[in-house]
Formats: C-alpha cells, structure tokens, sequence
C-alpha cells in the first residue's frame, strides 16, 4: 500500500512539474504576454486620435457606443487639461468643442457641463462639487 501511495506519489509530482513548465516555456515565447494591459488598451485607443493643425490630439469618437467613448475619454489626459479652466465654464465648452470631434459622446458631453454650470452659478453645489462632477463627466 505504501509503495502504491509513493509511486503516484511520484507520478503526481513528474505531471505538475512537466505542465508547469510547459506553461512557463509557452508563456515566454508568447510576444503578446510582454505588453502589459495599460499599453495593449493605449494601442487599442490610439485609433480614436487625430492630431489638429497643431499637433494636439482630438478624439474622433463618431459612431462609438457611449460607454466606449466614456472608456476612451476617461482614458485620456483630456478630462485633467479640461478641469485646467474651471471655472470658467466658457473655456471648457470651448476645449470640448475644439478637442473632440461632433459626435453623441460630445453633445452628451456639453449637456452635462451646462448642467453643472447651472447648479454652481445656482448655488445648489459648492466648487469642490462641481470640480468632482466634471472630472466624473
């Protein structure tokens, strides 16, 4: 009896050793397994870029559903540049309208910072409110 347990003992160890590194030797030789998530999903995104006449990308998000455009946007360094102008709302309607192309995104876009303009020239929200609602757009 003991010598049965040792032997599949044995053959147990020999199975988890060769699949072990058989996975390990796959894994290596696979190119894909050297780039990490952020820059697979940086290569995925970049097809949505566009650069104006002065370099500075654009979101070209026209016929994207919405909760990929969000994933894109939020992404991006736009949202940061964007808060750059608070409080005044005029310049960030002005950088949506200049830095993403006309698309469902944009208008759902400067709908919600016309709603948010509103409360905090309302006075129903405080700046803070309105500076973490507009980096959550």
């Amino acid at each position: 009896m003991f010598k049965g347990l040792l032997v599949l003992l044995l053959v147990g160890i020999a199975f988890a050793y060769f699949v072990f590194n058989f996975v390990g030797d796959v894994e290596r030789n696979d190119p894909q397994s050297y780039i990490s998530k952020n820059e697979r999903k940086a290569k995925e995104f970049a097809r949505y870029y566009e650069k104006d006449a002065l370099g500075e990308p654009i979101l070209a998000l026209q016929g994207v559903p919405m909760s990929k455009a969000r994933e894109i946007w939020h992404e991006s360094q736009m949202p940061k540049e964007m808060l750059e102008n608070f409080p005044d709302f005029e310049a960030i309607r002005t950088f949506i309208h200049d830095r993403i192309k006309p698309s469902l995104f944009r208008k759902k876009l400067l709908e919600r910072v016309d709603a948010i303009e509103s409360d905090y020239l309302g006075g129903a929200i405080d700046s803070d409110t309105a500076r973490e609602k507009l980096s959550n757009l």
